[in-house]
């Protein structure tokens, strides 16, 4: 009787109490769009599986959509005939790596792509991407059991991880279709935390492409007429040095650009603004400088006019370490003006970043007003010296 009685006490508790916050919100189509983004693999020179999903949002909004030799996406919202070339870059690689090797044993040697610390590649799984299909490992790392006393506070260097992908030999390795230059990529699911926060992997930069795809549906869906003709690029191996942007802009010729990113928020133990000065939840960010481009400062001071006069959130960043498409952009030709424009992100370059969901419909608020502004003569304006 006692066991019946506790029995109906705890279901009914179970049946009142409010389901976790996963399964009582139903997903929108802007949180499905970044958790499909997220998970997909897409390491520098390896972004197929992005750039699939990339090209069937550019045709779904119905605009014309091409590549370039390096496998770019570019999509085309026509504008007056004579207005300027506004291009949106938003890189569709994350950092990875690549097999260099397998060992006797049948344990998969790698090599970086991107900036990686040492330390973020322990104990992490991965997929490499073999033309069999996915395989599954485990970064190793000796016990804690049998080490030194001086292991207890080095950071293993990458060239001495592993992946242990549960092969017993190198021929069994090389049997589940695992070979040199094979891509490597992290293996960690998008997850919705508390406050409308996300986080998974490769927010740098499916956040940016997320950006350019719902300003792309705003301005199509709401009618919105802008006196330029914009080019949404989806770019490649920004990761290992800008490449896809570089190409990219020889086939979009842009009189302005602007790079879609995630940023660096150091709101967190250990983060100081002298590293970065951006924050979870404090709306977008515009970078002022990194280690590969200045802002121009007319550009600058036009986006920061019409997020003022729009009562619209602006975080500025100044770095001195990083670089985006945007330097790219800058440099085509002549010189073009561009800016970074970017989504604050905790813990870039790890198998789990962290975003406010807030931030993202913020930029994307604050860009749907910027692009209509973009005429010939706001653009020369802001061109002359």
């Amino acid at each position: 009787m006692l066991t019946r009685i506790f029995c109906t006490f705890l279901c009914l508790n179970f049946l009142a109490y409010p389901a976790w916050p996963a399964q009582a919100e139903k997903k929108d189509r802007i949180e499905r769009l970044l958790e499909e983004l997220s998970n997909a693999p897409g390491p520098s020179g390896f972004e197929g599986p992005v750039r699939e999903i990339v090209i069937r949002e550019f045709r779904s909004a119905g605009v014309a959509v091409s590549t370039d030799g390096l496998g770019s996406v570019i999509g085309v919202l026509p504008g007056s005939s004579d207005g300027p070339r506004i291009m949106l870059a938003a890189h569709m690689d994350e950092v990875g790596a690549i097999v260099r090797y397998t060992t006797q044993e049948g344990f998969v040697k790698f090599q970086t792509l991107g900036g990686w610390f040492d330390q973020a590649l322990i104990n992490q799984r991965w997929k490499i991407l073999t033309n069999k299909g996915p395989v599954s490992g485990v970064s190793g790392l000796i016990s804690v059991h049998v080490a030194v006393p001086s292991d207890m506070t080095r950071v293993f260097p990458h060239d001495e991880i592993f992946l242990d992908v549960g092969a017993r030999s190198k021929m069994e390795a090389e049997r589940l279709g695992i070979r040199p230059g094979d891509p490597v990529v992290p293996w960690s699911s998008f997850t919705m935390l508390a406050d409308g926060r996300y986080t998974g992997k490769a927010m740098d930069d499916r956040v940016g492409c997320v950006m350019m795809l719902e300003v792309l549906r705003r301005l199509k869906e709401e009618g919105i007429k802008t006196p330029n003709t914009i080019y949404f690029v989806g770019t490649v191996q920004e990761e290992v040095g800008l490449i896809g942007a570089h190409t990219a802009v020889q086939v979009v010729k842009p009189d302005l650009g602007i790079s879609l990113e995630a940023g660096i928020a150091a709101d967190h133990p250990g983060g100081k603004p002298e590293g970065a000065q951006e924050r979870l939840g404090g709306g977008p960010v515009l970078y002022l400088a990194d280690a590969a481009m200045l802002a121009n400062l007319k550009f600058k001071d036009f986006v920061q006019r019409v997020a003022e006069e729009n009562r619209m959130p602006l975080q500025t960043e100044v770095l001195s370490g990083g670089a985006e498409d945007s330097a790219e952009l800058q440099k085509f030709g002549t010189g073009k003006p561009a800016v970074n424009f970017a989504v604050a992100t905790r813990y870039l370059h790890t198998h789990n970043s962290v975003i406010d969901r807030a931030d993202l419909d913020r930029a994307v608020d604050l860009l749907v007003k910027i692009l209509p502004h973009l005429d010939a003569k706001a653009v020369d304006g802001i061109s002359r010296f």
